[in-house]
């Protein structure tokens, strides 16, 4: 299973993942980090991260996707049949 990181920032400081997550593909990676962004958008109002960016890349450190807490609207499967 491939692994993938997710990586934080907020252009001046880094929050690494130096263990990564093991995920099926892609796809799942995305997923994992709209649950991230989520969690983070809806944190209390003392720790506002929406500023910050989760930067998700794969093992060979190819970026899969970014995301920003404050840009994450809905599920992205809601709506879904």
């Amino acid at each position: 299973m491939p692994r993938y990181k997710f990586r934080f920032t907020d252009g001046k400081s880094i929050v690494p993942d130096d263990g990564g997550m093991n995920l099926q593909n892609d796809q799942a990676a995305i997923d994992e980090g709209y649950h991230i962004a989520r969690d983070l958008r809806d944190a209390p109002p003392d720790e506002d991260w929406s500023n910050w960016v989760i930067e998700v890349t794969d093992e060979s450190g190819r970026r899969v996707i970014a995301l920003r807490p404050s840009d994450v609207e809905l599920d992205p499967l809601q709506g879904l049949a």
